[in-house]
């Protein structure tokens, strides 16, 4: 086996890691999701861990980590319109929700309020006009 099949069969390997880690992430939202609790779930030193993840991913660890974790959140904030913002920061793992908040204007450039009122508004324009 020559040198560029090997780095070919290494790369696949890697990136069914990563999809498999990304399932996972996926799968445990809601607990505390370390470099080191992942690395050890993938099997990797955290050094590796992290390295690799960034060479096959588009983000680093914690930055898929928040993304998701602030995606999830804005869908449970339209489904869950009763639920306080910050029962929801602490449903997705933030201390409080002034940290949470900041997180989810980064992501959509809107607090979670005015991104539940307008997915709100959407709603109710969607149902006028049917």
């Amino acid at each position: 086996m020559n040198n560029q099949t090997k780095e070919l069969i290494s790369r696949q390997a890697y990136i069914r890691l990563i999809n498999k880690t990304e399932d996972y992430i996926e799968q445990n939202l809601k607990e505390s999701l370390s470099l080191k609790k992942l690395a050890e779930h993938a099997k990797l030193s955290e050094f590796h861990f992290h390295r690799i993840f960034k060479r096959y991913s588009t983000e680093t660890i914690n930055e898929f980590v928040t993304r998701v974790k602030i995606e999830r959140a804005a869908i449970f904030l339209c489904v869950s319109p009763k639920i306080s913002i910050t029962t929801v920061a602490m449903e997705y793992g933030y201390g409080d929700s002034s940290s949470f908040s900041r997180t989810f204007k980064k992501h959509f450039g809107v607090s979670p309020i005015k991104y539940r009122k307008q997915q709100e508004l959407s709603r109710n324009a969607n149902r006028f006009m049917e």
